[in-house]
């Protein structure tokens, strides 16, 4: 951890975070957090693997897993090696109650996203 600052969290072993604030939130076990990420009262569940580049088995470039640079998370439960782009925010600011998105689903206000989730740069949810 490098620059980060942490109020009423808990950061599990193995998480790589530079540049970020985290409040209230929970960061699970080999979990990465990019640069200036802000995450409020979010559970990050981790990884189950370590990633040591960005590409598939057929060499494609894709999302690494963790949470990109730039990213702003609230109130929200990102599930075991999700893929959360640069730029995403998700703070669910409509107050949508129940709602199923591409790679993500809202119920009872908290935004969800599933194990192996993908998130793409710069969306807002």
């Amino acid at each position: 951890m490098q620059r980060v600052r942490l109020e009423e969290s808990i950061v599990c072993e193995g998480s790589r975070l530079k540049d970020a604030e985290i409040d209230h939130s929970v960061i699970g076990i080999r979990s990465i957090i990019g640069r200036g990420v802000h995450l409020s009262r979010t559970i990050i569940m981790g990884a189950d693997f370590l990633e040591t580049d960005g590409h598939t088995p057929a060499g494609e470039e894709q999302i690494p897993v963790g949470i990109g640079d730039g990213s702003s998370i609230e109130c929200a439960i990102i599930d075991k090696n999700a893929r959360i782009g640069e730029g995403v925010t998700i703070k669910n600011k409509d107050g949508v109650q129940r709602f199923d998105g591409p790679g993500y689903s809202i119920r009872d206000g908290l935004v969800i996203v599933p194990k192996n989730g993908v998130i793409p740069a710069g969306t807002v949810i």
